[in-house]
């Protein structure tokens, strides 16, 4: 489902959503992405999908791999396209707590 280089990869993001939720991903990551416990950040830039694809199937450190039978392709397309529609956080003098 890897597109080339020069178009933007296509995928569900609620489907994503959905996934990244139910798969185990954000026990890890967090629910929005940002990393949680010394997992890797992947939002709101997430890397490029074909880079995303390549290591889920084969991981450095302590993420397993997850084999095309558990997610496939199109899957990592969705979720990566879930990963693309989070926001940057707020910068920290844009919120409430600046007037602390």
């Amino acid at each position: 489902m890897c597109s080339s280089d020069l178009a933007e990869p296509t995928g569900n993001a609620e489907r994503g959503k959905n996934l990244f939720m139910n798969i185990g991903c954000q026990a890890c990551h967090g629910r929005t992405a940002q990393g949680v416990g010394g997992a890797r950040k992947l939002a709101p830039k997430p890397i490029p999908l074909a880079a995303g694809i390549a290591y889920v199937r084969n991981p450095k450190g302590q993420m397993f791999a997850y084999s095309p039978k558990i997610l496939s392709d199109g899957d990592l397309a969705d979720i990566w396209a879930y990963l693309r529609t989070i926001p940057e956080n707020p910068a920290p003098d844009s919120t409430i707590l600046k007037n602390w």
